[in-house]
């Protein structure tokens, strides 16, 4: 890619930036839009540059401001005098490991970002360390984009990736959310296709109590985990309080939450057993109205205490 992304209107100003000739000389691996950016900073803080490619000769002229030097990686190397960065892609280190001898004793800086994380592999920063084992490999600039070196840090974005970022329980949260909401929303979906006549037909009684009682607790239930995945530890904290008043979805889970308890409270084996009786038709001898004599005379039966068959 020959175009560069950023304008040139940021990096080539209308008079040459001036150089402090006491500053040390920075050399820079890579010409790309990163290393311009880099190089149009130091450069405005004073400092000589020279910028080391593996064609400086393709390197269109003003992509680089006033002051650089576009040399080969080697010439380069050799008129830095202490730190060097690393700015190329870390496909492309093995192209360096011919310049062991002119980056010895000095200060490497990797500013490149890692694609993969947690890949159980090693850091481009160690990669570099191991094949430059006498210079002092550093990491820095990482968290920097190439627009806020140039543009300042004021204006620029700072969206930037950041090595090793991995959050692992804020990755949990957002796909535990997400499950249990979309769960969720297929029970309710299955409930309300059942409770429609043509459909609730064509089921039988214990196929349609199934579907209204068993899945509509595990509707609730799954809707309950989705709000209190949703708010995680927000409740918490003291600011989620205002006015001493609780958020919302507190509020919007106490009927839930009472619902539930209740359903747990009836399906103790000591209930439920008394519950599966009375739904088939038990009643309990001290509710029962005693036999008299009248209605023995009469052929009157005592009633089956069991329920009816």
């Amino acid at each position: 890619m020959r175009t560069p992304l950023l304008s040139n209107s940021f990096d080539v100003p209308e008079e040459p930036l001036p150089c402090d000739p006491g500053n040390p000389t920075v050399g820079i691996l890579g010409s790309g839009d990163y290393s311009r950016s880099l190089a149009v900073r130091l450069v405005a803080c004073g400092y000589r540059v020279v910028v080391g490619s593996r064609n400086p000769k393709h390197i269109a002229i003003g992509q680089f401001p006033d002051g650089v030097q576009l040399l080969t990686q080697r010439e380069a190397m050799v008129g830095t005098e202490k730190v060097v960065f690393a700015a190329l892609y870390p496909e492309h280190y093995h192209t360096l490991v011919g310049l062991r001898d002119v980056l010895a004793g000095k200060v490497l800086v990797d500013v490149s970002n890692a694609t993969k994380l947690n890949s159980g592999e090693p850091s481009n920063a160690e990669r570099l360390a191991e094949l430059f084992p006498e210079s002092r490999v550093v990491k820095g600039f990482n968290v920097v984009s190439a627009w806020a070196l140039q543009t300042g840090a004021h204006d620029g974005s700072r969206q930037a990736g950041v090595e090793h970022s991995w959050e692992e329980p804020q990755v949990w949260r957002s796909d535990l959310y997400l499950s249990s909401g979309i769960l969720g929303l297929g029970v309710l979906t299955l409930l309300a296709i059942t409770s429609l006549p043509s459909v609730g037909n064509a089921l039988s009684w214990r196929e349609f109590t199934f579907v209204q009682s068993g899945l509509g607790y595990a509707a609730l239930t799954l809707s309950i985990m989705h709000t209190l995945f949703f708010s995680w530890d927000f409740a918490f904290f003291s600011f989620a309080y205002p006015y001493y008043m609780p958020p919302t979805y507190l509020l919007a889970l106490i009927l839930p939450c009472l619902v539930l308890v209740g359903r747990l409270f009836l399906a103790l084996p000591c209930l439920a057993f008394r519950l599966a009786k009375i739904r088939r038709g038990w009643e309990s001898p001290c509710h029962h109205p005693p036999q008299t004599q009248e209605d023995t005379a009469n052929g009157v039966l005592p009633r089956d205490l069991s329920g009816d068959v």
